[in-house]
Order: structure tokens, then sequence, then C-alpha cells
């Protein structure tokens, strides 16, 4: 169980962010995947897109951090704090794994049991 609106907008923001990262000469391909791990679910999202420096891998969380201009791409640096804010409030933790020019991962978890100031 889930808010299911804050964890479409979950979505929304990473398949949005695989997509305007996208590699300018070619066509996107985003993959989203969950497994099982005991008693929580690990749910990824990877993208074959222009990647990140993983130096910056903490960075992109934070609100209003952005690492490119918002010439170069749009946006208000608020996408990615929003997830890891509705991964965290659900109980489960949310990180990326990526390479300059090989695409992004990302991934997060979500409990079987959602916390109880979750629940409506």
């Amino acid at each position: 169980m889930a808010d299911a609106s804050q964890l479409t907008q979950l979505f929304q923001n990473l398949i949005a962010n695989a997509i305007k990262f996208r590699k300018p000469e070619g066509c996107p391909e985003i993959s989203v995947s969950a497994t099982r791990n005991d008693d929580q679910w690990v749910v990824s999202l990877r993208d074959n897109g222009i990647g990140l420096d993983m130096a910056h891998s903490q960075r992109i969380f934070d609100i209003f951090k952005r690492l490119h201009t918002r010439t170069a791409y749009p946006g208000t640096g608020i996408g990615l704090a929003v997830c890891k804010k509705i991964v965290e409030r659900h109980g489960g933790s949310i990180w990326v794994e990526s390479e300059v020019g090989a695409g992004t991962t990302f991934f997060f978890t979500l409990p079987d049991h959602v916390p109880a100031e979750t629940e409506r």
C-alpha cells in the first residue's frame, strides 16, 4: 500500500528526467523493473541518456541543486528532491548509479508495509 498520487509523481519525475537528459543523437530508452528483496521492493529505472558524474550522486537530490544551466536543460531543480521526499515518506531510500555518456539508473526501495504517517 502506498499513496498513489505520490508514486505517480515519483515515476513522472524520474521518467521526465530520463527523457530530458537523453543523448541528442538518439531515442531515449527507459526500462523500469522491480524485484522483491526480503520485506521490501527494489525498483529501478534505467535510461540510456547522458549520464552523470557520480561525484554529484548525492547533490542531485538536494532542492534547487542543478548540474546543468537552465539554458542547457530547463527545469527548477526540485524534481529529484521531491522524489527523495516521497520515497523517504514511504519508508524507503533512493540512490543513483551512473556513468557520464553511458546512462543512469535510479533505484528506490519501498517496504511491503507503509509507515503509519503515510496511511490515510
